[in-house]
């Protein structure tokens, strides 16, 4: 939120809550303006609008909008009401007062009484009239699951059918990679390379490789597909490729960035078959210190596909099918890499975070049929080390050279968030060797350290996250807090993030003597914003969905008991967390520390919404809620 020098007015995005509304601060320590009276219909959920502040009473200001700024998004989606002759989209928790007009139907998109649908928005409201367009698609009935998937990508703006030309050009692509298209690269064939992803992973869009140099010194190779080369600037799949930003990850299904002649063949590293890629050489001593890095365009072939299990086991020493004798001595090598790579990223200051990760796992119709918890392997450290070995390397070559490319920055915490931090974790016993804000790499890095190996280690990672500020990218320079990193980007997954395919085009433009080619009629920052709005919608669809699969394998289970955790408190009650899924649930009205144990019964779950409701087991007093007391003992450091 911004405020204009000389006027009594803020700028910002716009929350509703039916007739009254707030308009959200920017500004740390500045409270939010709440909104009311005619103005309010001006604006729709996430404008941006500027207000004039109508008074005060303590920390809360009162405000009226005096206009919208820009629209926050052009779909709605709510449920099809017959009114008379007429047709209405109620948004769903809304009222009449909220009812969009349907003023037309798109071919195919018959309304259905009761049914949710999207509708584009043409008429914006007015003081006087509320807003109308037309129905683009019925969605199905409100309860059923993958009606509610629908809505979820239709709210967030997702798209899931690919445009004809975007189609068309993807099809008039070849098969496959014949020479004459590598011409003047490298190739890669005779060098040990292969893919490591999860089991269930669709794309490959990263090899890796490591080498002994002459001077005893490691030459570690990451290599990324060209998409560049495929998806040109001012085409078809590009524009889609720019309104999607991103790949949308669901339980059992993927909305691909591009279509899948290209994120599933041509731009997918397969075993065995020939593929253009951009590989970024990183030069590296034994303790993980960088000596050297290059980018050029190459073509390879991937020596095998492997799974994070896979690698595991061969770290580990237990055997694995089909592995040949120098694939093995290289991953065998990557092992400890990697691991000296870790240890020289903590050296610098940065944070080694592992919030739990859960996975759907779905029926051949995509049905959930179990949540399980992602175990965190030293294969999955690996990848992710070596991919944050050459993002690094990419984004010092562009800075270094003044391309313009977009970096993916991380601001410093607010020391308002750390200090919570560091009272509610010191409550568990979970204690940082010094302030929190006065030295937060320092006291991050201790409360981490202190939180390994304890009972409430999973709530402390979670906790740490929340207080740290959301990475974003943008064109400007800044660094990297939580990697501890000067200059940093994306640039391992041109298949699922437009930054990354940016970033690809900057590197060309550099090999071939035109370094501001590719950002020519481009806003390099506004494209940034674009890219981090699209981000933010997808995962926040990635986490619903995953929310109602889970209430749908929990609504077999009501009247079940469960011990869970309390993750958050408000004047609502308690959130308890049910580790074995990662379910979150609301416990009304009662009251516990963080961190806290906590028997409940489930006692209601809303497959509609995702939201579950837990009632205390034994509550011998109504709103209290015995749970055991929080371990305050010193934590033990967890063995290596």
């Amino acid at each position: 939120m911004s405020q204009r020098r000389g006027e009594n007015l803020v700028e910002g995005a716009v929350q509703l809550h039916g007739h009254f509304g707030f308009l959200i601060s920017e500004a740390p320590g500045r409270p939010d303006v709440y909104l009311r009276g005619p103005s309010l219909r001006l604006a729709m959920e996430g404008d941006r609008v500027q207000a004039k502040i109508t008074g005060s009473k303590g920390e809360r200001r009162f405000g009226e909008i005096v206009r919208v700024v820009s629209r926050g998004r052009t779909t709605l989606v709510g449920i099809l009401r017959k009114a008379g002759k007429f047709w209405a989209l109620v948004p769903e928790g809304g009222d009449e007062s909220s009812a969009a007009q349907v003023i037309a139907c798109a071919k195919g998109a018959a309304p259905v009484e009761g049914h949710l649908a999207s509708l584009r928005i043409e008429r914006w409201p007015t003081e006087e009239r509320g807003p109308g367009g037309t129905v683009t698609e019925v969605l199905g009935p409100p309860a059923d699951p993958k009606t509610r998937v629908c809505a979820i990508l239709a709210t967030r703006e997702l798209p899931t059918v690919f445009p004809d030309d975007a189609l068309a050009e993807a099809d008039a692509l070849p098969r496959e990679v014949e020479p004459d298209a590598w011409e003047g690269r490298p190739d890669l064939f005779g060098l040990p390379l292969f893919t490591i992803d999860g089991e269930d992973a669709k794309d490959f869009d990263d090899a890796v490789s490591l080498e002994v140099l002459e001077n005893g010194r490691l030459r570690l190779g990451v290599h990324i597909a060209d998409v560049a080369h495929y998806v040109r600037r001012d085409t078809p799949l590009d524009a889609e490729a720019v309104r999607r930003g991103t790949s949308v990850y669901l339980p059992g299904r993927v909305i691909p960035m591009l279509p899948p002649k290209l994120s599933d063949d041509l731009c997918s590293l397969r075993p065995e078959v020939a593929r253009l890629t951009l590989t970024c050489w990183v030069e590296l001593d034994a303790r993980g210190q960088v000596h050297g890095s290059k980018v050029e365009e190459t073509v390879i072939r991937s020596w095998r596909r492997f799974t994070y299990e896979e690698v595991q086991d061969v770290l580990d020493g237990k055997p694995v099918e089909r592995v040949l004798p120098e694939v093995r001595e290289s991953l065998l090598r990557m092992g400890p890499l990697a691991k000296a790579l870790t240890a020289e990223r903590m050296r610098r200051g940065a944070l080694d975070l592992g919030v739990p990760e859960y996975q759907v796992k779905t029926d051949p119709e995509g049905r959930p049929i179990e949540v399980v918890k992602r175990a965190r392997l030293d294969s999955h450290r690996l990848i992710e080390e070596f991919m944050l070995a050459a993002n690094e390397a990419v984004a010092r070559a562009l800075s270094k050279a003044r391309s313009p490319f977009l970096r993916r920055i991380h601001e410093d915490p607010d020391p308002k968030k750390l200090s919570d931090l560091q009272e509610e974790l010191g409550k568990l016993g979970i204690r940082s060797k010094t302030s929190l804000v006065a030295h937060p790499v320092q006291g991050l890095q201790s409360l981490l350290k202190a939180a390994a190996g304890h009972p409430f280690e999973e709530t402390a990672q979670i906790q740490v996250v929340r207080s740290l500020k959301l990475a974003r990218y943008s064109s400007e320079p800044g660094g990297h807090f939580g990697l501890a990193s000067k200059d940093y980007c994306h640039f391992t997954s041109p298949i699922r993030r437009y930054p990354d395919l940016f970033v690809h085009r900057a590197l060309k433009g550099l090999f071939h003597g035109k370094p501001r080619e590719h950002s020519n009629g481009v806003d390099p920052e506004a494209l940034a914003l674009k890219c981090s709005e699209r981000e933010r919608a997808a995962q926040d669809a990635e986490r619903k969905a995953v929310d109602l699969a889970r209430a749908q394998l929990l609504d077999r289970r009501v009247g079940d008991e469960f011990q869970g955790v309390v993750v958050n408190a408000t004047s609502a009650g308690l959130f308890v967390a049910l580790p074995e899924s990662g379910s979150v649930g609301l416990l009304r009205g009662a009251s516990a520390p963080l961190g806290s144990l906590v028997k409940v019964k489930l006692l209601s779950v809303d497959a509609v919404t995702g939201r579950l409701e837990f009632g205390a087991v034994r509550d011998a007093v109504p709103g209290q809620v015995r749970v055991s007391s929080p371990y305050r003992s010193r934590s033990r450091r967890r063995r290596s």
